[in-house]
């Protein structure tokens, strides 16, 4: 498959920005691995050919090593094979007799920052140092770029030695929806959503699947495939975070069948109430699993709090690939294809719900009342897939998501102008509005229901219109 590079402007602009101004730059570039952040740097680096730049990847290896490369890198830029032979004692003095030799402007980026450290120096106290004593004096455009998000985000609290000294950070985020479309654009609306189902935003995953096949087939081909990277890609992606995998494999398996509150979770895996909150703790530090309340409460309490994976290709894995990886090991394909077939459209329903808030997001301006947030809503028994909600205003809409083939009756529409009963927010005052987004449109009753009560209605054909280029 041929890599595709689509969306980042955002980026790209914030990164452009920073050579505008006439002094020396130290930004802190971050996030989860295969989120797209050394395509972003390198494309950034190919947008500005006028500027020098160094790109340095850091190893797994020996401090002295990561040093000598990073050395021989520099010598490249100065055009002196010398200057691999000088011996620096640490990265202070290779960067203060860089400075000497390359009085320009040069981009410099240091990927994977974090493998940098060693346990007997302070790499970011020495950073400090060479910012405030080297990098200070030159015209030198520094990037620290990291995958493991809580390192990188240690780097910019008050107690860091790089706090107030880096100019600008940017957490490079998933795509959304939109942007993922664009990787499959022969696909229809239906397979597209299918495949965010299943590969979430993140443009390597995006970048395996091709829409010359069925998304099942492409499944089959990746997901199911032991010589594919993503049969293996989650389980390499824990092993390499954390230091207790069987632990919070057991975790994600948990919530991935739908034990979504702590209690579920404890009595799914049987861990230890202590060690489970540990667990959660740091699978959310992660990015691999976020925690949800109420979009109706402000304070968060662990009662109220559900837990869910973010991303949607671990999602997918730990639903149909772990479990069945007997199966696929012994070459029963068909059987795991057949039980993925039988639930996919349940498990495709919980991503319409994030399609379907990001559709809201998308044509708000177009909506009776400008909401400041929306989310899901639950309370004991009652769920609703999403409300959104105005404090300014006090006004509220109750969203029914529904993917399913069949035309979405009147019971549905019926059950949620109940639910939203049950909503105790806003007080007296609070105006309500009601909007169901569907895979297959409503029936005529309902149709007349929704006109009748004031009822917006969505279907695929307006998702399309907002998210496909070519719909």
């Amino acid at each position: 498959m041929i890599q595709q590079f689509i969306d980042r402007e955002d980026e790209l602009a914030f990164l452009k920005s920073r050579l505008d101004y006439d002094e020396p730059q130290l930004l802190i570039i971050y996030g989860r691995r295969r989120v797209g952040k050394t395509e972003l740097l390198v494309r950034f680096m190919h947008e500005n050919p006028d500027i020098p730049s160094i790109y340095f990847l850091a190893g797994r290896k020996r401090w002295v090593d990561n040093l000598r490369e990073l050395q021989t890198v520099m010598a490249g830029i100065i055009g002196d094979d010398l200057f691999t032979r000088v011996y620096f004692s640490d990265y202070i003095e290779l960067f203060s007799e860089f400075s000497e030799r390359y009085r320009g402007q040069i981009i410099i980026t240091i990927d994977e920052f974090p493998y940098l450290h060693d346990p007997t120096r302070d790499i970011e106290s020495m950073f400090q140092k060479i910012y405030d004593e080297i990098i200070s004096n030159t015209k030198i455009y520094l990037i620290l770029c990291g995958s493991s998000i809580a390192m990188m985000e240690s780097m910019l609290v008050y107690k860091s030695p790089l706090y107030g000294r880096r100019t600008g950070q940017w957490l490079v985020e998933p795509l959304g929806f939109k942007e993922s479309c664009k990787f499959f654009s022969e696909y229809d609306i239906e397979r597209k959503i299918e495949t965010y189902a299943v590969l979430g935003g993140i443009p390597f995953y995006l970048n395996m699947f091709d829409c010359r096949y069925t998304v099942i087939t492409n499944i089959e081909r990746t997901l199911l495939n032991k010589g594919s990277v993503l049969y293996r890609e989650p389980e390499f992606l824990l092993r390499e975070e954390l230091r207790e995998p069987r632990n919070y494999f057991a975790i994600l398996k948990a919530i991935s069948s739908g034990n979504t509150r702590f209690s579920d979770i404890l009595n799914a895996t049987g861990i230890a109430k202590s060690m489970a909150s540990k667990y959660l703790d740091l699978l959310h530090d992660l990015r691999i699993i976020r925690k949800t309340v109420p979009v109706t409460v402000t304070r968060e309490k662990i009662r109220d709090t559900r837990y869910y994976l973010e991303d949607n290709l671990f999602k997918f894995w730990f639903k149909f690939v772990y479990p069945n990886d007997g199966l696929i090991e012994s070459g029963d394909v068909p059987t795991v294809i057949g039980r993925i077939r039988s639930e996919f459209d349940s498990y495709t329903s919980f991503a319409f719900e994030d399609v379907s808030k990001e559709f809201l997001y998308e044509i708000r301006q177009d909506l009776p009342f400008q909401f400041e947030k929306i989310g899901r809503w639950w309370h004991k028994d009652v769920e609703i897939d999403l409300v959104a909600l105005s404090e300014r205003t006090r006004e509220m809409m109750f969203v029914e998501c529904k993917w399913q083939k069949k035309k979405t009756g009147v019971s549905v529409l019926k059950n949620l102008l109940a639910k939203s009963g049950r909503v105790e927010w806003g007080g007296d005052g609070r105006v309500d509005h009601y909007c169901v987004i569907s895979r297959s449109g409503l029936t005529a009753g309902a149709e007349a229901f929704a006109e009748e009560n004031n009822i917006m209605s969505y279907d695929l054909a307006d998702v399309c219109r907002v998210f496909c280029e070519n719909p």
